[in-house]
């Protein structure tokens, strides 16, 4: 019983502040919960909003996905990341509005996501959708508050190749 009374005065708490900040809005006032702000290092690039969490530190991490050079190595599979670190781990679905994951081609997203602490790896993997669903990954990298990890995968990730896993989980360099 103690846990339902810590649920729902976390959840009292939460809704008087969303009135809160509804009520400041509804008022002209800009509330000091999260941020609006965005980024984007590159044209092209697109930038998905800071996540507005309530005492929730963000971070903008910039990944850079790069597909190999082999025959039939892109994928038109939907591609989700999962990155651990030392504060925890946080997931995402990498997508934008080019056409990602082709052959020899490397894919930049910036994300605002849950600050994870000093990052110590990372699970790619996709769900195996589409005609062709085998991907060929070479490596990932990220750019988070100066620090740049490195991945290093060069290996299929297809029902019908090597080890017959659509995911993996790879260590920093």
């Amino acid at each position: 019983m103690r846990i339902g009374r810590v649920v729902a005065g976390t959840m009292a708490l939460a809704a008087a502040t969303i009135m809160a900040t509804s009520e400041s809005a509804a008022a002209g006032v800009t509330p000091r919960i999260g941020s609006d702000h965005t980024y984007s290092g590159r044209q092209n690039t697109p930038s998905i909003p800071l996540h507005k969490g309530i005492g929730v530190a963000q971070r903008q991490y910039r990944i850079a996905v790069y597909t190999g050079n082999k025959e039939d190595a892109g994928t038109d599979a939907n591609v989700y990341i999962t990155i651990y670190g030392t504060r925890g781990f946080v997931g995402r679905k990498l997508d934008n509005s080019g056409d990602n994951f082709e052959r020899g081609k490397t894919d930049r997203f910036t994300l605002g996501l849950r600050d994870v602490g000093r990052v110590k790896s990372i699970k790619i993997r996709h769900d195996n959708s589409g005609e062709k669903p085998g991907w060929y990954l070479k490596k990932v990298t990220i750019d988070v508050n100066g620090d740049h990890p490195k991945f290093y995968c060069n290996r299929w990730l297809a029902k019908d190749e090597d080890d017959h896993r659509t995911w993996v989980k790879l260590q920093r360099a």
